[in-house]
């Protein structure tokens, strides 16, 4: 902000008066630009990024002392922006003060230019501590959600990592290994070995479409009328009408079926074909599209329901909640910790043509040190964390998987209608 005062034995002119204003109005208005709408967006945004990441970072700590889970989210923000400049003259009288600045009563004056400029926020904060929102988020994830990751190229060893919590495996003999996912465990190198061996043997989901018979037996007259008011009905996506040739003694009819998609895992195609059925059997194979309905439902994928071929090994793996993976995070965070020499890694299974495969950390959390431009950072009962923006392994995918499975369980109901804290 600039003054300018003019001392003056003469009167001023009006003229002189107007093109002092003017001038100072000019130079304030030229000098503060005025607020715009796609910066204050671009502010907003990055702010809900960055709390969003330090939310998560905030919980993989909590994980590491074994306390509850806690989130927040903001469901609403209102921003509001607002410029103006103006200009003010005060006079300083050396007699009579009767007269005005125009008629020679006053000895000198000085013109105030003034800025006000200004952008704000008031939003709402909810918490998700509450049940709608708790029980997706205790659930076993879904595995059409492994399947969205395994189709949105997430590395499978990744993938493995985060989301499997065991596997089991019943030899032929019958005797039964069951390895955990557990960093610090005995049975975690073995886990790894086994993930990797699964990877190798490419280890992945697939959706199939599944026929539920619905409803009675009917002729052709029958179908016909049940047609109509299927038509008319909210079953309609569902709900298919499906003709059975005749077999046997058995006459030929119509049946409602209601058709519901079904994701498994499976082993898909790979060099390793005649290891895996020596070892494993044919089961676990992926159906092929062309595979008649008889060939599909011999391969569900490797569950726990699945029953073993005879001499052969057996697998059941076992998914994670979201929570076990808070958990499963923040022992990782609790062995850097103790020793920041110590990383939990992975092998690549993507390498870039030329280059080495080498071992990746799957999150590198520093505690208590210095990081320049961190990814996310946060202080917690007198500690600080921070994740590094280079130099991180998995780290990014993590956060961007952690943060997709958080979206997936607000669902409706479990942001709270009426704001629990609004921040003006």
């Amino acid at each position: 902000m600039k003054t300018f005062l003019l001392h003056s034995m003469k009167r001023p002119s009006l003229k002189a008066v107007l093109a002092s204003a003017g001038l100072c109005a000019s130079l304030v208005g030229c000098s503060v630009p005025n607020p715009k709408m796609d910066d204050m967006a671009a502010q907003y945004q990055n702010t809900v990024e960055q709390y969003n990441f330090n939310n998560i970072l905030l919980n993989i700590v909590r994980g590491s002392d074994n306390l509850p889970l806690s989130f927040l989210d903001i469901p609403s923000i209102i921003g509001t922006g607002n410029f103006s400049a103006g200009t003010g003259a005060s006079s300083f009288t050396a007699g009579n003060l009767s007269g005005s600045i125009l008629n020679g009563a006053t000895s000198s004056f000085m013109l105030n230019p003034s800025i006000s400029v200004g952008t704000s926020f008031n939003y709402t904060q909810s918490s998700l501590d509450n049940a709608a929102f708790q029980t997706g988020f205790n659930s076993v994830i879904p595995l059409t959600t492994v399947n969205f990751f395994k189709t949105s190229n997430m590395p499978p060893e990744l993938i493995m990592s985060l989301m499997i919590g065991s596997i089991e495996m019943v030899s032929a003999d019958g005797q039964v290994e069951k390895v955990m996912n557990t960093p610090g465990l005995e049975s975690f190198p073995q886990f790894q070995s086994i993930a990797k061996l699964l990877v190798k043997y490419n280890l992945t989901t697939q959706l199939t479409n599944t026929e539920i018979p619905s409803g009675p037996k009917m002729t052709e007259a029958q179908a016909a009328t049940a047609m109509t008011a299927l038509v008319t009905s909210k079953d309609l996506g569902k709900m298919q009408m499906k003709y059975f040739p005749a077999k046997g003694k058995e006459k030929a009819y119509y049946q409602l079926v209601t058709v519901t998609q079904m994701a498994t895992l499976c082993l898909g195609e790979s060099p390793y074909t005649k290891e895996i059925i020596n070892k494993y059997g044919d089961q676990y194979f992926c159906a092929k599209p062309v595979a008649s309905p008889d060939n599909q439902g011999k391969h569900q994928g490797i569950s726990a329901t699945n029953e073993p071929q005879k001499g052969k090994t057996s697998i059941a793996i076992n998914i994670r909640s979201n929570r076990d993976i808070y958990q499963y995070l923040g022992q990782i965070l609790t062995i850097q910790a103790g020793n920041p020499n110590i990383q939990v890694v992975v092998d690549p299974s993507y390498v870039v043509k030329g280059q080495t495969a080498k071992p990746q950390p799957i999150i590198v959390i520093k505690k208590n040190e210095s990081v320049a431009n961190p990814l996310a950072q946060i202080t917690y009962r007198g500690n600080t964390y921070a994740i590094p923006s280079n130099d991180n392994g998995y780290t990014p995918l993590v956060i961007n998987m952690m943060a997709q499975l958080l979206n997936l369980n607000k669902i409706s109901g479990s942001i709270p209608p009426s704001p629990a804290v609004l921040v003006k």
